[in-house]
């Protein structure tokens, strides 16, 4: 029996399968290689004043000089720009791995690239200490970022606007936010701009994600989104919560309140991408977005399992070491041998155990039916009357395909 697979809508051909791949990766490669520098640069360089700054006191500067002193003044025990870096970096690295593991999954489709090229840009969002030369590159690729990134509650998943309408009104939205995050990122209205803007995009959003999810997507594209938009609707508390410090409490002014709703906003930021990115994993490990469930059940599986055996390793290497110096006064290599061996050894069984344990845990239902078509091999084996073999092989059908009709026929001998 053949087979034919039908293209989904989105699916890129030649030449604008390459043309995209190109794009994506020179994009990718210059959003990491920035992210890095400007991680570097915003650890190491001194923080700025924004209380009569000589210079304008660029709206991204999330952690000032005053900021600082009242974090010291208030006793909090580390310094106030490593918690906040730390809570960015791991928000913006979880959204960022995800569009990478989207891309190397689902290069072919160009609603997973338009999320995947959205999600890389996050890496950008708020970035401090590029220099200045490269200051414009960073406020065009994030531009772009943008406009990638605020269509998707109208597009998801299948690329069509939904209502037809909202396009309008996005387009009026998104052209604004991205001449801003392009050309304005450093301007004192900054950050009051972006915020009357995004509580226009977020009460478009609000309207249109509820619209697709009843009254367009099909069953399994509920399955599919709802996770992804909880997802988004939850980064909207957080860009509702940052907006609102940015817009009444600048850095220009610092104060105790201030530094409260950094200290609350900094984990509230890591929560929200956090969940945004695990809300993605979830619709693509649990109902097969973009067919990508295979790659995350085999990163789940051989990460566990290197991890155990690396545990099993170092621990037996450990125990041993400790055996032959309390018995002979002496470290002796057997004990490295003996780790080696019993690594190989155990690398057969714990894969087996690691991926039932994972079957079970996030494939349930393929799990199941695993073990309904194993009983049934045993029944198969042992039972002769056909009346209950037929019963058996019923139930097994209606157990793992869940079909709305059985029919069963058998050949006269």
């Amino acid at each position: 029996m053949t087979h034919t697979t039908f293209p989904s809508p989105t699916t890129l051909r030649p030449p604008w399968l390459n043309l995209f791949r190109a794009a994506w990766i020179m994009m990718a490669a210059a959003i990491v290689l920035l992210f890095v520098l400007s991680t570097w640069n915003t650890a190491q360089q001194p923080l700025p004043s924004c209380v009569k700054p000589a210079l304008p006191c660029p709206a991204t500067v999330q952690v000032t000089q005053e900021d600082a002193a009242l974090a010291v003044s208030a006793g909090l025990p580390i310094g106030l720009l490593p918690v906040v870096l730390t809570f960015s970096v791991v928000a913006r690295l979880s959204l960022g791995l995800v569009g990478l593991l989207i891309f190397w999954r689902k290069s072919d489709d160009w609603m997973a690239m338009l999320v995947s090229a959205a999600l890389m840009t996050v890496l950008l969002e708020g970035s401090q200490g590029v220099p200045a030369g490269l200051a414009p590159v960073v406020s065009v690729i994030f531009g772009i970022g943008t406009a990638l990134f605020l269509p998707m509650p109208a597009i998801f998943p299948n690329g069509r606007f939904q209502p037809s309408w909202v396009r309008w009104p996005l387009l009026l939205i998104a052209t604004p936010f991205v001449i801003l995050s392009m050309f304005f990122v450093d301007a004192p209205f900054y950050g009051t701009a972006t915020a009357v803007v995004t509580l226009l995009w977020i009460i478009i959003s609000l309207y249109a994600m509820p619209y697709r999810y009843f009254k367009v997507s099909t069953p399994i594209e509920r399955q599919q989104t709802k996770w992804v938009l909880l997802g988004i609707s939850v980064t909207f508390v957080t860009a509702i919560f940052y907006t609102t410090l940015v817009a009444l409490y600048p850095a220009s002014q610092p104060s105790p309140t201030r530094l409260i709703l950094q200290l609350i906003n900094a984990p509230l930021y890591a929560v929200g991408y956090g969940f945004f990115a695990f809300a993605m994993l979830r619709a693509m490990l649990r109902y097969r977005l973009w067919d990508i469930e295979i790659i995350i059940r085999r990163t789940l599986q051989y990460t566990l399992l290197t991890g155990l055996l690396a545990l099993i390793y170092f621990g037996s290497v450990l125990l041993l070491q400790s055996v032959f110096t309390t018995i002979t006064g002496q470290k002796s290599v057997i004990s490295i041998v003996v780790s080696t061996l019993l690594m190989a050894a155990f690398f057969a069984p714990l894969r087996q155990r690691v991926q039932a344990f994972i079957d079970r845990r996030f494939y349930r239902q393929k799990y199941n039916a695993q073990q309904i078509l194993a009983q049934f091999a045993q029944t198969a084996r042992d039972e002769v009357a056909l009346e209950t073999l037929r019963g058996e092989l019923v139930n097994v059908v209606q157990k793992t395909m869940q079909p709305e009709q059985i029919t069963v026929w058998l050949r006269d001998s």
